[in-house]
């Protein structure tokens, strides 16, 4: 074969080499663009325009790439998908409410899932809550539902087993989900709920009060039931000690307790004022017909009221009646008592 001949066979080879070399070159650099492209932020001055997702369990990673197309989070399900295959991450995405934004690139909300970093809810419960208070303000905020969360609450041992961590002597756990903020997250279970209340009630509870049970001849039960009345009775702080110095007054001598929010506790009517017709209601919870603490606490006490039981002021007060400025006067006999109401309007 003539020499020249070969020279240009190997010529054209080397171009076609090169072409195909060059052509692969471009394709490895349309998709490299493309996938850097798809990994982009959605919209990056979107930082306004967060949702929340839910990955639900058991979703596959190619479904929660789907899941995220959807939601206008990444640019192409496809290619979030290859990079969960790429990273080895398809298999590691936790389920759970996320809080993501448009303004977040793939990998952001890769690791968001991964890490499982899911949005808390932040819900905060006040001091003289009762349980249906509590129960309503969780479904309110989409984490519970009322009705089973109540039929739990009233009955600790469809939580608890025969295990609770406090030793309550009634089956419902009124006074004992205790007032604080807290941080849930949405699809927690009723159950987790209570008992991460539960578990507040212990963690700061049971410290306050270690070596003071007993006092006053009250066990931990019946102080958190006076400290629930005094809660719901006082608006002013500085007057926990003194109400609750009032209650044990009355307990040392067996004096009813006569106390409105054990009524208001059991009234059908949602209103705030008792009539004389709410005194004559049939409850054990009612201290007006009966002597001594009711069965258990008639909300959640926060610690302030606690320890306002535990130490009291030191008085001879039997009586209380309200200024109508969200404090009281104090008597120490009933006609003090009598001429107190008298002044004030009563």
């Amino acid at each position: 074969m003539p020499t020249n001949l070969r020279t240009t066979e190997r010529a054209v080879l080397f171009e076609v080499v090169r072409f195909l070399l060059l052509c692969a070159m471009l394709a490895a650099v349309s998709t490299f663009a493309v996938i850097v492209y798809a990994m982009l932020p959605v919209d990056p001055k979107g930082e306004d325009t967060s949702r929340l997702v839910n990955v639900q369990p058991g979703l596959t990673g190619r479904q929660i790439a789907q899941l995220m197309a959807e939601a206008g989070l990444v640019r192409d399900a496809d290619f979030f998908y290859l990079l969960l295959r790429l990273t080895g991450t398809g298999q590691k995405l936790q389920a759970g409410h996320y809080r993501l934004a448009p303004s977040m690139n793939a990998f952001e909300i890769m690791e968001q899932l991964r890490d499982g970093r899911v949005t808390p809810v932040v819900v905060t419960i006040p001091e003289g809550f009762e349980l249906k208070q509590i129960a309503a303000r969780l479904e309110e905020r989409g984490l519970a539902d009322y009705h089973r969360f109540m039929e739990l609450a009233v009955e600790k041992t469809l939580v608890f087993g025969d295990s609770p961590p406090v030793d309550i002597p009634v089956a419902s756990l009124e006074g004992y989900l205790f007032p604080d903020t807290y941080y849930f997250t949405y699809g927690q279970s009723e159950e987790e709920i209570i008992r991460q209340m539960v578990s507040r009630f212990v963690d700061v509870v049971y410290p306050a009060v270690e070596g003071k049970i007993g006092r006053w001849g009250l066990g931990l039960h019946e102080i958190v039931t006076l400290a629930s009345i005094v809660e719901r009775e006082v608006m002013a702080d500085s007057e926990r000690p003194l109400v609750a110095s009032v209650y044990l007054n009355r307990l040392k001598i067996n004096m009813p307790l006569q106390a409105d929010p054990t009524v208001r506790y059991v009234m059908t009517e949602d209103r705030s004022r008792v009539l004389y017709r709410d005194l004559e209601i049939d409850s054990p919870y009612n201290t007006y017909r009966n002597n001594g603490l009711p069965p258990g606490p008639i909300a959640s006490p926060g610690l302030a009221s606690i320890m306002a039981v535990l130490e009291p002021a030191e008085t001879d007060y039997l009586f209380f009646v309200a200024k109508g400025d969200g404090t009281h006067q104090f008597s120490r006999t009933f006609s003090e008592h009598v001429r107190a109401r008298q002044q004030l309007g009563y």
